[in-house]
């Protein structure tokens, strides 16, 4: 409490501190008082006003502007949450409080390892750390101005899309591998309201590199005043709140409850890796429910309580989490990987937990078991392992996918149709994207000439293939795409293929048989029969 104090009466932060002591005597409890404030939590804010883009925009680079004033003091708040700013009830004017953290210059460290804060807003290079273990020899962590720039994307991420970019009730372990691997879809492809450039901005500021956010709190602050440029357009001016979910959406099931995780993080927790055979079961179980997909929200942010809303469909919630188990057993196979190449261990501390990712190549490999090792884990989890993959087979359209299609959708065959190849990177025809093999979602982009069935926005979800060959012979890519989630919510079986119904795509000549180089936007065919 002793520095929150010392922050508010030395740098102007909106609050004036009128008394500080102890109660109920003077080795009691320390206690301050400040000026009294009238408002509601940013999210408080924003569910009761349901703000167009514009609105939340000026509310939301105020805070920014908060923040860069004390970045170029040298403080940092390392806990920048919905429930750490007020909105004033008169006028609007954003504060930021409970500098309890935040980081002083030449200020000793609050704690060992990492600042208190909640697990889900942890930024990656943190969980980096956490998986050295350095913590336990007493090294801290400080996230510095990386950090509060991620806790301000997360932060738009949620106001744009009223949903969490990692499932706050995840276990821990699968959390943390969430958080260190996986990519949230960008606010403009769950939301079709919020504008492109604050979309943009969202993503750049979740960057899982420190060095490729914004370079400052200024940066960022220049970034939202180029974009308020567009606030005059009309899409600006609409409210961003999304509709009430889809009964399609509800007869997939009542949400399963997830195991409750803990609210905060005092001191650092490493989670214990699983064992090969726990993480061979985890991707059965999570296999059984639901297929991979990438950056669809797990969860909507409640209202009343800021909890979870029974909501949420269960389809989205286990397809992240398929991706974290898979997760999970990379990291689980590459530690035993790790010890049984390992020369003397140390002396003391433990071994390093490697972070192992899905798009990580598996380095020289020095005995039989590793070998075998290696192929497993390319096997089981779609690693871009240096060996070629497994093509895939052709086979018959689903006959509820075909019916989908063709009857319910009305889909036309005569008619064209184009999408972008990967959310991620979005763009046209003429620009370039880099693809490694595995799930993928694509989304539709809608023109005048196309077919109307599948409308612009419509989300694809699927798998790409790389190192094939097309009928001459020249290098290729295959994406499948076997599920439509349309604007509206709803979803249905498909069976789309990228490129023409062949399903071979001719990769770019700076490819090689795990990275291809495609199109952004390519064409995109309904077949009845997988190619």
């Amino acid at each position: 409490m002793s520095r929150e104090v010392a922050i508010h009466m030395a740098y102007n932060t909106g609050l004036k501190v009128h008394a500080v002591d102890h109660w109920p005597i003077l080795s009691g409890f320390l206690y301050f008082v400040t000026d009294y404030v009238e408002g509601e939590t940013f999210h408080e804010w924003r569910w009761r006003t349901e703000p167009s883009a514009a609105r939340l925009l000026t509310v939301f680079t105020e805070v920014v502007r908060q923040v860069s004033a004390l970045h170029q003091r040298g403080v940092c708040h390392r806990d920048l949450k919905s429930d750490n700013i007020l909105i004033r009830a008169e006028g609007e004017l954003p504060l930021v409080f409970d500098y309890g953290v935040a980081r002083l210059p030449g200020m000793a460290t609050l704690t060992v390892g990492v600042p208190p804060t909640s697990p889900y807003l942890l930024p990656p290079e943190c969980v980096t750390f956490l998986g050295k273990e350095t913590w336990k020899q007493g090294a801290h962590f400080d996230p510095g101005v990386p950090g509060d720039l991620y806790a301000l994307g997360m932060l738009l991420f949620e106001a744009l899309t009223d949903g969490y970019a990692f499932h706050p009730k995840l276990p821990y372990d699968l959390l943390v591998v969430a958080i260190a691997t996986r990519v949230p879809a960008a606010p403009h492809v769950l939301n079709p309201k919020v504008p492109r450039v604050l979309s943009d901005i969202t993503m750049r500021l979740l960057e899982k590199r420190p060095e490729a956010r914004y370079p400052s709190a200024e940066a960022l602050l220049q970034a939202l005043w180029d974009a308020a440029k567009e606030r005059k357009f009309p899409e600006w001016q609409v409210s961003l709140a999304l509709p009430p979910p889809d009964e399609h959406d509800d007869e997939s099931g009542t949400d399963a409850e997830q195991p409750e995780g803990p609210t905060s993080v005092a001191h650092p927790q490493v989670a214990e890796v699983p064992s090969a055979v726990e993480g061979v079961e985890l991707v059965a179980e999570a296999d059984e429910l639901g297929h991979a997909a990438v950056g669809t929200p797990n969860v909507r942010l409640k209202k009343e309580t800021g909890g979870v809303s029974a909501e949420a469909p269960v389809r989205a919630r286990w397809r992240f989490v398929l991706w974290s188990s898979c997760s999970l057993l990379v990291l689980s196979l590459s530690l035993w990987l790790g010890l049984s190449t390992l020369a003397t261990p140390p002396d003391k501390g433990s071994p390093h937990v490697p972070t192992a990712t899905p798009d990580s190549p598996l380095t020289s490999l020095r005995s039989g078991p590793s070998k075998f090792l290696a192929a497993m884990l390319c096997a089981v989890a779609g690693l871009a392992c240096p060996s070629s993959q497994v093509r895939p087979e052709p086979a018959e359209c689903p006959e509820e996918a075909r019916e989908a299609m063709f009857r319910l959708l009305g889909v036309d065959t005569t008619k064209g149709l184009k999408a972008v190849i990967d959310v991620n990177q979005p763009g046209d025809q003429s620009q370039l994207g880099t693809y490694t093999g595995g799930s993928v979602v694509g989304r539709i982009t809608g023109y005048s000439w196309a077919d109307p069935s599948l409308p612009d926005g419509t989300l694809l979800y699927g798998r790409l293939w790389t190192g094939l060959v097309d009928e001459y012979g020249r290098p290729a890519a295959m994406a499948r795409y076997s599920e439509a989630k349309l604007p509206n919510g709803r979803t249905f079986p498909v069976c789309i293929v990228a490129g023409n119904p062949d399903g071979r795509v001719r990769t770019q000549p700076s490819s090689n048989s795990d990275t291809v180089v495609l199109p952004r936007e390519l064409p995109v065919s309904a077949v009845e029969r997988w190619p």
